[in-house]
This record gives C-alpha cells, sequence and structure tokens, in this order.
C-alpha cells in the first residue's frame, strides 16, 4: 500500500496523477519510474521519502517570485469597489490608441489594442491612448470619480471604446468561474504554479502590495492549494503530498508581515501583521512610528536594513508563500519614487543559487517608479531599469496577461535565459581582459607600445555601436503614467 501511495505525490495534481487521461509524459514520466524503482526495492517507502527524493532532484536555480497583486495576479479592487468588468475596461481604455476629435472628444483609430504605442503616419500627430486624453481633459483630484467612470465604462455601448466590447467580452469570460462569479486570481498565476511544481522547480511566492488585499490573495489561493478551485479541481500544493505547502495563512508570523520606513528609525519589518499606523481602520493613529507595534504581543520585529534583508534572504530560501505589505506612506512622502518604492533584494551573482524577479504592472521603463532594486552584494549601486528588465524585472501587462495563460510562465523563462546569457557574457569579458593583460605584457617585451598598436586599429567612419538599441524601451512607447490620486496609488 505504501508503494502504490507514493507515486501520486510526484504529480502536479491529482487530476495528473490519477484519471483524467492526460498523458505525463518527459522529466516527469522519468522521475515517476525513477521513484517507483525505489519503491519497488524499499518495502518501507512512504509518501514522506517522495518529497525527500523530489527536493533532491530539484532543478535549476532557487526562484524568488515577488508578485505584486492588482493589475498583476488579480483583476478585482475590494478596496475600490472595481469589479473585474471595470478593471478590464481601464486595461482596455490604455491600450487602444486613437486621436483627440475636433469637437472635443476622442476617436479609436487603431482597431486592436496594443501594449505599445503604434506608429503615426509621416506628418501625424502621435497616437494618444484613451487614458492619456482622459487624463489630459480632467486632470486633478478634483475630477478623480470622473476619470474612473469614463475608463470603466470604456466599451459600454456608446461610449469611445465600444467597437472593442467584443474584445471586452472575452477578457473578462477569461476571468470568470464556472458559476458566473469572479475569479481573484488569474489564471496565468495559477498556470505558473503547476509549472514550476511539475518541473520540480525550487521556488517561493512573495505576494507585495500597499494595499489591503492580501487577505483576498490569500482565500482564492488556500482553496486552489487544497484542490478546491473549481477551474483547478484536484491540485495538491498543501504539502499534504509530503512536498512544500504553498497555502498563504492570514496573520502567520512565517508568512504575513509589513514593512515599515521612515526618515527616524529606518526600515523595518513587522511579521504577524499587516496593520499599518495612518493606513485602514488605524488611519487615524497619532503615533505613526514603530511605537504603534508595542502592544501587539504575537509579532515578529526586524529592526533596520541589515536585520531585514537577512531575515528575508533566509525566508526567501525556504519554499513557499509570504504576504508583505508595503508602506506607502513612506513612498508617497518621498515622492513615488523608485528610492522609496517597494524593496526589492536580489543577487546577481552565479554563485547564490537563487534568482530573484519581480512583476509589477506599474513599473516604469525609464525609472523603476515603484520598486526599488538593492542587490546585496552592492546594496549602493544603482542600476538601469533596461539592464534589469532582462533579468530580474517584468512590467506585467494585464492586456497579455489576462489573454494568455502561458504569460507569467513565458516571462520567467525569459529572464532565466536572459540571465544565464548574462552570466557566460561575464565570464567571456573576464577571460578577454586576462587575456589582453597577457597580450599587453607580451607587447612590452617586445618594445612596442600596447596603446599606439591599439590605436592604429580604431577606424574614425566607423558608427558607434549601440549594444541595448533593440532592448531599450521608451516610456513614450506606452500610455504615459500620470501622477495618480493619492487614493488610487494605495492601491499598487
Amino acid at each position: 500500500n505504501t508503494q502504490q501511495a507514493a507515486t501520486p505525490g510526484l504529480c502536479c495534481c491529482k487530476h495528473d496523477g490519477g484519471g483524467s487521461g492526460k498523458e505525463i509524459t518527459g522529466k516527469d514520466r522519468q522521475h515517476q519510474l525513477v521513484v517507483q524503482k525505489v519503491a519497488d526495492m524499499r518495502p518501507g517507502f512512504v509518501q514522506e521519502d517522495v518529497a525527500v527524493l523530489a527536493r533532491k532532484a530539484r532543478v535549476g536555480a532557487h526562484l524568488i517570485l515577488n508578485m505584486d497583486i492588482n493589475k498583476t495576479v488579480m483583476m478585482t479592487d475590494a478596496a475600490t469597489g472595481k469589479t473585474t468588468e471595470v478593471v478590464v475596461n481601464e486595461v482596455l481604455a490604455s491600450t487602444s490608441w486613437g486621436k483627440a476629435k475636433v469637437d472635443g472628444g476622442w476617436s479609436l483609430q487603431v482597431p486592436t489594442p496594443s501594449v505599445s504605442r503604434p506608429a503615426a503616419a509621416p506628418g501625424d500627430a502621435p497616437y494618444v491612448s484613451y487614458t492619456e486624453w482622459v487624463s489630459t481633459t480632467s486632470p486633478g483630484p478634483a475630477h478623480k470619480k470622473k476619470r474612473a467612470k469614463l475608463q470603466g465604462e470604456f466599451t459600454k455601448p456608446d461610449n469611445p471604446g465600444d467597437k472593442l466590447r467584443d474584445v471586452a467580452d472575452r477578457m473578462v469570460s477569461n476571468l470568470m468561474l464556472p458559476d458566473g462569479s469572479e475569479m481573484k486570481l488569474i489564471p496565468a498565476f495559477f498556470e505558473l504554479l503547476l509549472r514550476l511544481k511539475r518541473e520540480n522547480r525550487s521556488f517561493t511566492v512573495c505576494f507585495r502590495t500597499f494595499g489591503e488585499d492580501l487577505s483576498s490573495v490569500a482565500r482564492e489561493l488556500t482553496q486552489f492549494c487544497e484542490g478546491k478551485h473549481p477551474v483547478y479541481p484536484g491540485v495538491c500544493m498543501d504539502g499534504t503530498d509530503g512536498d512544500v505547502d504553498y497555502r498563504l495563512i492570514p496573520g502567520c508570523k512565517e508568512r504575513y508581515g509589513t514593512f515599515h520606513r521612515d526618515a527616524d528609525s529606518g526600515m523595518s519589518l513587522v511579521m504577524g501583521t499587516v496593520d499599518q499606523p495612518g493606513e485602514g481602520e488605524f488611519k487615524d493613529a497619532k503615533d505613526r512610528s514603530m511605537n504603534f507595534y508595542n502592544s501587539y504581543t504575537d509579532v515578529e520585529v526586524k529592526r533596520g536594513y541589515d536585520s531585514v534583508k537577512e531575515y528575508l534572504g533566509q525566508r526567501c530560501a525556504i519554499p513557499g508563500s509570504l504576504g508583505l505589505r508595503d508602506h506607502y506612506p513612506f513612498w508617497f512622502k518621498n515622492g513615488m519614487t523608485s528610492a522609496a518604492g517597494k524593496v526589492f533584494f536580489f543577487d546577481p551573482s552565479n554563485t547564490s543559487g537563487q534568482h530573484a524577479l519581480f512583476f509589477d504592472d506599474n513599473l516604469g521603463l525609464e525609472e523603476l517608479y515603484i520598486v526599488q532594486p538593492v542587490s546585496v552584494r552592492d546594496p549602493h549601486r544603482r542600476f538601469w531599469p533596461t539592464y534589469l528588465f532582462q533579468t530580474h524585472l517584468c512590467k506585467a501587462e494585464p492586456l497579455e496577461s489576462i489573454a494568455d495563460p502561458e504569460y507569467f510562465v513565458k516571462h520567467v523563462q525569459r529572464m532565466e535565459e536572459g540571465c544565464e546569457r548574462r552570466l557566460k557574457a561575464r565570464a567571456r569579458l573576464k577571460r578577454l581582459v586576462t587575456s589582453a593583460k597577457w597580450v599587453g605584457r607580451l607587447g612590452k617585451e617586445l618594445g612596442q607600445d600596447p596603446n599606439e598598436a591599439w590605436g592604429r586599429g580604431l577606424r574614425e567612419d566607423v558608427e558607434p555601436y549601440d549594444p541595448w538599441l533593440v532592448l531599450r524601451r521608451r516610456k513614450s512607447s506606452i500610455t504615459t503614467t500620470f501622477c495618480p490620486a493619492e487614493s488610487e496609488a494605495r492601491t499598487y
């Protein structure tokens, strides 16, 4: 009996291992055969042994997946009352392109929505998205409700985007449960978890948000992990198969926490709660310092940059799920810039055995805006966004992630390949530099000036080479991000 119970634990979900008819091939089949051979040789082989073998057979670097919530993995917003339909309309408003009309309105000119701004004909004015037009004609906090209404009804009848109603309907249908209610977490996120599990990858999921939406995420993620999700029945990612438990437990000190940042005490992390002084039900709190947490008993507090970095480094190295609330007041007070954004610790070396990634729909292309990348090897180094977008950062695009269930899978693969290319290039450069040193020494021994010889090889008529040309994206290529109202930015 123990031998028969061992094999199903290897599957990414119960329906893959028993009864759906889905064929298991490649690495999964090979791995199952190996484990079954061990089971045949060991009468005492039990379920936990499967998990031990699986962990020993992990492939690739350990992934640390930092996932923003609103419009990255979730397309509803309970805090602002936005339904899936409203969010889809907002997404289409920011990716639909047209021109301002003479009468002051906006006219759709490009029939297919796209993330990137289409090129206009020579001599014509550039296309503007509906979101840009609305923000230009109704600017400022006083028109916040008007902007929200116009964008949220973009494809409804007699609105500028009504020709895209079929597109909106298809996107909404992709985010609905069989009973007609709304999914919280999008299929592309669940497909990423299933793929990583199936490929026997070691990974940690860390949800990051300024808002109060972690509880909604926790409920649906737990439902999914326990095999109770109506779209993914039978999934097993709750640890009952002897493998990792990816459920997110509210209030758990090991899985739930909040940042606190200010000029006096610096960076702190409070694990066991997501309460913040000055936010939500505590918006009227007079003391907004770390003293706010003195009355909290069942929490673990890490004070100071080094302590927070060390704790997160250790915690994120353990496979599982975390939910962290970032500190909006600090970001807002410091001008909503990357230097005060969601801190993102990563190790770019090839010796860590880890690869940290961050997905966020509000990432800026030229100034990261909402994320503060910090290399654990060189904390004071500032990174060029284009450099990080190849290996560690992904600006999540809901237009694409709603339509493509493989969206996150593809971008994880893209960044892993980018990291591998960079590490190989770094090693190759190191070898070239070493060779150049030996050539220089040889030249000196032969009585030649290496600088003079190098100068003779240069040509003035050669155009300068820009190796980043095809990779660099300008902020003008997408819908321009206008400074949001404070209540809007709190949901990022």
